[in-house]
């Protein structure tokens, strides 16, 4: 019995679906991984056309299909902003195989198992790995497994609904095997198939760089993320669960050893600096002492940033971090139920600060274009902006609410419709005056008398307003440069792929840079007494 699994997202790094393949991986030796990625490909271009990944076109979905089709079990992972592709490659599927049992899991079925189950056999409604492990021994053995936990199963025209299983603990997060790449994964290429992922899709879609997540969960339940659904499933999710720091080490010293051309890690956990502090030093000591090349740190809540933690990690390499700030209002940031004043965001971008000889600038992840945003909303995340310590950078982000969640309802109570996330994810932001000030604020710190005027021509998207596109891509343009040359001083080319990293590997630059340039950005050799009151 052959098991196909299948990522539906933006390159190679679905990390909850790679985590989830490699254990059933273990489990089930006939298993075969593919990642489809839903984007053209990474680069300069792309990113300067402000390119997302889309949906696949009909040639690609044929293709896709065809080889899913060949599985007795079909597991395929998608977010929402996907899942029309979806249902496509479901629909090719049945025709093909009609003995193919598929599954659906991963964020989009845990949001809306409604729609999941609409489509799929089955819809993981949980953590996926001991729950397929349960499904799949009573499934090998033609047993009843539509009981099993972690499950909304359809039979015919009825659904049952499962309950969950317990969240993983330590002990099991300890036992989980390595996710790798080319172990024998699959990548798709647009128009041909198939293909082992090798070197050049690695540089493509992850640059140099290694991303993993250690911990899960996260204390809060904003509205516009996915965690406030895992949090109603399970108000235990918002207390860190991670594995031993010596085991996320090892994940790393065998992802290195596997790709020696690795130069930097990032974590995209939800909020590593919650983690407590024994915690923290142990991992920061192993790091140190065994990995010792530069790492990131996505996710940063700012409630939970404190300078002695900040110290401890950045003296074992910790040289990027990404925040998220979401607004400059106090009341937008209470309508996403975010519990961070603006006070929190102050003093943590403070903290980045003092170390600003150490760090890559900070970026901090900003939410655009709320629909019932009012102008002093505006006008006050204008005011933040430019109020922050410099430098720092800004990812920042179109509100797209997925319909039925909370984030949605929300929305509608205030009169506006939201539209289907499949139909307007790739929607480009648009050229206002105020979208266009939020990216020169990066640029330059323009002078108070001429901020004031631009500030106060700056409304919502929603109102009436002159658009200026030119001058977006001119501004825009200009803010991507001065990002990369903020990169240029650590040699981290993290946040853009392609060969051209591959090249500065290959001819040995990166690896000087960061042995040699690099030892006098380190936090010990500079300012010991910033360690000892750690």
């Amino acid at each position: 019995m052959q098991v196909r699994l299948a990522s539906f997202e933006d390159g190679i790094d679905n990390l909850g679906f790679r985590k989830a393949s490699a254990f059933i991986k273990s489990i089930h030796s006939d298993t075969k991984v593919a990642y489809i990625p839903t984007g053209n490909r990474q680069g300069l271009v792309r990113v300067l056309a402000q390119k997302q990944g889309g949906q696949l076109p009909e040639e690609d979905i044929h293709i896709s299909s065809e080889f899913l089709a060949q599985g007795d079990i079909v597991g395929i992972s998608a977010m929402t902003q996907y899942s029309s592709t979806v249902h496509k490659v479901i629909k090719h599927i049945r025709r093909l195989n009609p003995r193919a049992y598929i599954i659906w899991g991963g964020i989009h079925p845990i949001v809306q198992p409604e729609d999941a189950i609409e489509h799929a056999d089955a819809a993981c409604t949980g953590e996926g790995e001991f729950a397929f492990k349960g499904f799949l021994e009573l499934f090998k053995d033609g047993k009843d497994y539509s009981t099993s936990p972690g499950f909304w199963f359809r039979e015919g025209s009825s659904v049952i609904k499962n309950t969950n299983l317990p969240l993983m603990q330590q002990e099991e997060m300890d036992k989980l095997p390595s996710p790798t790449y080319q172990d024998g994964e699959l990548i798709y290429h647009y128009g041909e198939g198939f293909k082992p992922i090798n070197s050049s899709d690695f540089f493509k879609y992850s640059s140099l760089c290694y991303n993993t997540v250690w911990s899960i969960g996260c204390p809060f339940k904003c509205t516009y993320c996915g965690n406030s659904k895992f949090v109603d499933n399970d108000d235990a999710y918002r207390k860190l669960r991670h594995s031993s720091p010596n085991i996320i080490i090892e994940e790393i010293k065998r992802a290195v050893s596997k790709h020696p051309y690795i130069s930097a890690i990032n974590f995209f956990d939800d909020s590593v600096l919650a983690l407590p502090f024994k915690v923290l030093e142990e991992f920061a000591k192993l790091y140190k002492a065994e990995i010792n090349i530069p790492f990131a740190l996505g996710g940063v809540i700012p409630n939970y940033c404190r300078e002695n933690k900040l110290a401890l990690l950045v003296d074992a390499g910790l040289n990027r971090v990404g925040m998220g700030i979401e607004s400059g209002s106090q009341d937008i940031l209470d309508f996403y139920k975010r519990p961070t004043k603006l006070h929190h965001i102050k003093d943590a971008a403070r903290i980045f600060n003092n170390f600003r000889k150490y760090m890559i600038p900070p970026s901090y992840d900003m939410i655009l274009e709320n629909p019932i945003e009012t102008v002093e909303d505006v006008r006050a995340t204008l005011d933040l902006i430019y109020e922050l310590p410099r430098p720092f950078t800004l990812n920042v982000f179109a509100l797209r609410a997925i319909p039925n969640t909370q984030l949605a309802r929300d929305i509608e109570e205030r009169g506006v419709t939201v539209p289907p996330i499949d139909k307007n994810y790739t929607v480009g932001f648009h050229s206002t005056l105020g979208n266009i000030l939020v990216y020169a604020l990066v640029i330059w710190k323009i002078p108070k008398w001429l901020f004031n005027i631009l500030r106060n021509k700056s409304y919502p998207v929603h109102y009436k307003q002159p658009s200026y596109p030119f001058l977006f891509k001119v501004i825009y343009t200009a803010y991507l440069v001065k990002r990369g040359l903020s990169h240029l001083r650590f040699m981290d080319f993290s946040i853009i792929g392609g060969q051209v990293t591959y090249f500065l590997w290959k001819f040995g630059i990166i690896s000087f840079w960061q042995r040699f340039i690099l030892k006098r950005y380190h936090l010990s050799n500079n300012n010991p007494k910033v360690l000892e009151s750690v």
